[in-house]
């Protein structure tokens, strides 16, 4: 017998033979079978489905957070910020920490100054400037970071600080609204140095101390006598070296505080935070 032969259209003969027997069963009754066969193979488990779908949705939520955090939600005055051309530090620079103050009560109005926003803005140049002064401060010590307290201030902020100690000896420190302050253009920053585990540097005095021992002019002769020591003095003279380096100047009675140019300069070239 030749096998191939005979077999030859074997799956033929198969299909026919299904094709009579269905023939003996009435048609609703094939097309019941039919359809459940047909369901059964398609149909996933409930449970798989369901997997299906969450992961849809969150890989959808993801992506959502990705461009939030790409494009992040601006407040009031922090859209004004832009418009007046400055920007945010950390979008500079994500190596540099923000801390501002006076976004918080830990300063010396006891109050929250700056309602709506807590990053850091300054002119594009004084944030390229700060960018470089990051980077100074790495070749140095690479896991150090400067920790930002204070850069853009608007006007009303400064008139609110002014009037907490123009009836005091303290007025010398703040600047009288009328004159304005560098910051008032965001062209000035306040600012220390952070350790490797997120630590300020001990720099004898805290931000926004009101004396003597803050001043940079006489640190030697404060040494001399036990008010500052000598590690004190070298932290505050490596903030310095990598903020000079960078094109920044000192003032004379704030260890913390840096000016990215003159007042005169900075009310020619740029606009008023109001």
């Amino acid at each position: 017998m030749d096998y191939r032969k005979d077999n030859a259209f074997f799956p033929v003969k198969i299909f026919r033979r299904f094709d009579e027997t269905v023939n003996h069963i009435s048609s609703p009754l094939w097309f019941v079978l039919f359809g459940f066969f047909i369901g059964c193979h398609r149909l996933q488990p409930k449970e798989k489905v369901v997997a299906q779908n969450d992961a849809i949705v969150i890989a959808a939520e993801e992506k959502m957070e990705g461009k939030a955090a790409l494009n992040p939600v601006l407040s009031e005055m922090e859209r004004y910020f832009e418009s007046l051309g400055l920007v945010d530090i950390q979008s500079v620079n994500e190596n540099i920490l923000v801390e501002l103050k006076y976004s918080t009560m830990d300063n010396f109005t006891k109050k929250i100054l700056y309602i709506d926003f807590s990053h850091a803005y300054l002119q594009r140049d004084a944030a390229q400037k700060l960018s470089i002064a990051q980077q100074n401060l790495e070749k140095f010590y690479p896991k150090c970071r400067l920790l930002i307290y204070d850069a853009a201030r608007p006007l009303s902020a400064q008139k609110i600080m002014w009037k907490a100690v123009q009836e005091t000896r303290y007025n010398r420190y703040i600047a009288h609204p009328d004159r304005k302050s560098l910051h008032n253009y965001g062209v000035a920053v306040d600012l220390t140095i952070v350790d490797s585990l997120g630590n300020p540097l001990d720099m004898g005095t805290p931000f926004d101390y009101f004396g003597g021992k803050a001043g940079i002019h006489n640190e030697d002769s404060l040494v001399r006598i036990g008010q500052l020591t000598s590690q004190q003095v070298e932290n505050r003279r490596l903030l310095r070296k990598v903020m000079w380096e960078a094109g920044f100047t000192p003032i004379r009675g704030e260890w913390w505080h840096f000016n990215a140019c003159s007042l005169n300069e900075a009310q020619e070239r740029y606009a008023l935070i109001e």
